[in-house]
């Protein structure tokens, strides 16, 4: 504690005083949409860059290096996030933020003064000393040795640890609220080192907020709203909304009539480039500190030639004082090759994060998850050979936004949840019911403030995500197609270690209900075959039966009009085509899925597996292939032959129908249908006749 003391005032006092933000004006206003690459004059005035030189150049104004060192990990990190815990996310912790329910009851007009939804507003509202009270009693009970102990005896060896600029430049509602932040980051670090993994510090928020969101510490922008109440009861109701109106200011102002920032706040990049330093001169020679997150998820819309100089400026500042850290910066979302190559090549520890979540993804069935979990390997691919290394900085298990508060307190996003979310009873309060506001009152309904969507306890149970149909056995396979998508890149982090409520989005409730191996080093052939049919494309889009006429045209004749559909199919007369609508449709998913399209085509057609490819290995990923019993192997055995039969018989049965003239143009022969592999049996559809009457009358 003393020698975190001593570096932290130390660092403070070099970094005191007002950002310098050399080579440009503290602000500079203008239009500057996501795509804006100009501005560039900004540089870090770094008082060490004489003292601690680089070991490598760097070219300033393309920012680029000239290294020899080999940029790849020394060893694959499997490793887990610490979220909720020095930076608060009600979703993750909810019992922290019960207290704040029913304000609009109990306060009346003035709920807004009395309801937190972030950090900085639970630092606002409850004041310095009842705000550090309350974070001291969580930081001790939400990270423990004993969850240090358990993730070490899953074979868990790194940790990305969530931290705030206010934890080393208090400002605002944070001064004295947050006080002992830093010696709890020195407690989870010792934790680590002792139970032999590696961490990274992981900048998560930062003034003025760099996405909107409530993991910044900030939710930005929250226009409340006072409403009568009905009577005979009659109190004033307050709601709050968002969304409609999320603008981060971290990195400049941002107009959303014309959506473009309209000012590049270059103090606001300093003064983070300042704390990254702080961090690195603190924690450079800790034994479990491996690298640095210079700021999480910043938001899509934000100037992507500002963010990256402050990137490029931040890594140089890093390395003079911890040359032998990874720099791992966020993709903010955005994980195109062409954005980021060739920015940093050649500089050594760069690393590029992306995080891959389903949860925000359209309803769908499970068939449409594994494939998205399997595709994800090609887009980290490309930036892992074409730009620089790559880590997976976040996943999960969950599928929908189901998760209380995902989307913030009492809120949600319009349009979530897409799917029906069950309700369990609320946990009780990992603290103890010393803390207020716990459990949530079973006999309330559900309790305002609320925000322009619904998630929120209602009689004391709480929404949670919604199982899929025999979901051990369904989720481990999402997983295992995860794990193989991500086995190309430097590692992986999985959001989060654990939650109070949601066990899709915790790492050690998945690894006891067997959906992630105990081990993820190990059963090495289940996750190495489990994406094998997504691979070889291993799916048809089919026809629903009794799906209407007109919609079949209209989907066949969309498809067949896409660039890349040189496919037979779309070159026979009218009827013709609509008897190979299948085919049609599934060529169409082939070419187009990896840029979202889905098969669905106004609901008549839906995705099913093509066993002419095989069967899908990761059905059987629950056990080792060597370990099946006699009944498990006949299961695997009796359906593959007697598939196997069937495809025989229809193949004879399409060679008797060529032979005979039927079913094909008259103008094909055998030899030409073999030669471009078309040889399919016909798909017969009720109602023919009137499709081709539909085609005709559209025509």
């Amino acid at each position: 504690h003393l020698h975190t003391l001593l570096a932290w005032l130390g660092a403070l006092v070099l970094y005191a005083g007002e950002a310098r933000s050399a080579g440009v004006e503290p602000e500079v206003f203008g239009e500057f949409d996501a795509n804006y690459r100009g501005n560039d004059t900004y540089y870090y005035n770094d008082p060490y860059a004489e003292k601690l030189p680089l070991a490598f150049e760097t070219a300033d104004h393309k920012m680029t290096c000239k290294a020899t060192r080999s940029r790849r990990f020394e060893v694959p990190y499997h490793g887990v996030a610490l979220g909720g815990f020095l930076v608060l996310e009600p979703w993750i912790t909810p019992s922290l933020f019960y207290q704040f329910l029913g304000t609009p009851e109990e306060f009346g007009a003035d709920a807004p003064e009395h309801t937190a939804l972030d950090m900085y507003s639970f630092c606002t509202v409850l004041g310095p000393e009842e705000g550090n009270k309350q974070l001291r009693r969580h930081w001790r009970t939400w990270v423990t040795e004993e969850d240090f102990i358990r993730l070490h005896s899953m074979k868990v060896n790194a940790v990305r640890i969530p931290v705030g600029d206010w934890m080393w430049r208090p400002y605002g509602p944070y001064v004295n609220c947050t006080a002992g932040a830093l010696f709890e980051l020195d407690r989870a670090l010792s934790l680590a080192h002792k139970y032999g993994m590696r961490a990274i510090i992981d900048l998560h928020g930062v003034k003025d907020s760099q996405n909107g969101f409530d993991n910044s510490g900030m939710m930005s922008n929250i226009e409340w709203t006072q409403e009568p109440g009905m009577p005979p009861m009659g109190q004033v109701q307050s709601t709050f909304s968002h969304w409609a109106l999320q603008s981060p200011g971290w990195i400049g102002k941002f107009d959303r009539k014309s959506w473009k920032t309209v000012s590049l706040n270059w103090g606001n990049v300093d003064a983070a480039i300042d704390v990254l330093c702080m961090i690195a001169e603190m924690y450079k020679d800790h034994p479990a500190v491996f690298g640095l997150q210079p700021l999480n998820e910043p938001w899509q819309h934000t100037p992507i030639g500002p963010l990256q100089r402050f990137y490029f400026e931040g890594y140089k500042a890093v390395k003079r004082r911890a040359p032998k850290w990874k720099y791992v910066m966020s993709d903010s979302f955005r994980p195109n090759v062409d954005i980021w190559s060739p920015f940093m090549t050649g500089c050594p520890g760069a690393v590029i994060s992306v995080h891959l979540h389903q949860a925000w993804m359209s309803a769908g069935p499970l068939l449409n998850f594994m494939i998205n979990a399997c595709d994800a390997k090609h887009q980290i691919a490309a930036l892992n050979e074409d730009a620089m290394d790559v880590i997976v900085g976040e996943w999960s298990l969950a599928t929908d936004n189901c998760a209380m508060w995902l989307n913030g307190f009492n809120d949600n996003l319009p349009g979530f949840p897409t799917v029906e979310c069950p309700y369990l009873q609320c946990p009780d309060p990992y603290m103890g019911t010393v803390q207020p506001g716990t459990p949530p009152d079973p006999a309330k309904y559900q309790q305002g403030p609320f925000g322009t969507g619904m998630s929120t306890p209602r009689h004391g149970m709480c929404p949670v995500d919604k199982p899929w149909p025999d979901d051990d056995v369904a989720t481990r396979r999402l997983a295992y197609k995860k794990l193989n998508a991500f086995q190309g890149v430097g590692g992986w982090f999985f959001w989060n270690f654990k939650t109070e409520l949601e066990s899709k989005w915790s790492y050690m409730h998945a690894v006891d209900r067997g959906w992630i191996p105990r081990d993820p080093n190990g059963w090495s052939n289940d996750v190495d075959n489990a994406c094998d049919l997504e691979d070889r494309s291993g799916f048809k889009c089919q026809l629903k039966h009794g799906a209407n006429p007109a919609l079949i045209v209209k989907a066949v004749n969309y498809a067949c009009a896409q660039p890349g559909m040189e496919v037979l199919y779309c070159f026979q007369d009218a009827n013709y085509r609509l008897q190979h609508a299948s085919r049609i449709m599934t060529q169409h998913w082939k070419l187009y899925h990896r840029q979202g399209s889905i098969c669905d085509f106004d609901g008549i057609a839906e995705l099913l597996p093509d066993y002419t490819y095989g069967i899908d290995p990761s059905i059987f990923s629950h056990q080792p292939y060597s370990r099946l019993s006699a009944h498990a192997a006949s299961s695997v055995w009796k359906p593959a032959l007697a598939v196997l039969s069937v495809g025989l018989v229809a193949m004879g049965l399409i060679v008797r129908r060529a032979v005979r003239g039927h079913g094909f143009g008259r103008d094909e022969t055998i030899p030409q249908l073999f030669g471009r592999g078309e040889i399919t049996l016909r798909e017969p559809l009720t109602g023919a006749a009137r499709v081709v009457e539909v085609e005709v009358a559209a025509e």
